[in-house]
């Protein structure tokens, strides 16, 4: 199951400032700038949007399922 939460690399800004306020490298070359430019780009892990999907275990899922069974009976 997918799961949406906060992007890491950004912290949810949105933009990346990773590096002392400065994109990092990564952001840089996907937003085309070179790698000494100073501009805050957004971020390339999450596409600028903030938040990414992780996938969940399943596992975790059938153990809580079965949990809430046992209340039941």
């Amino acid at each position: 199951m997918r799961k949406m939460v906060e992007c890491e690399h950004c912290g949810g800004q949105k933009t990346c400032t990773v590096s002392g306020g400065r994109s990092c490298i990564d952001c840089l070359r996907a937003a085309g700038q070179g790698r000494r430019s100073y501009a805050a780009v957004r971020c390339s892990f999450c596409g600028g949007r903030g938040f990414v999907f992780v996938e969940e275990e399943e596992g975790d899922e059938a153990d809580a399922d079965e949990g809430s069974e046992d209340a039941d009976a």
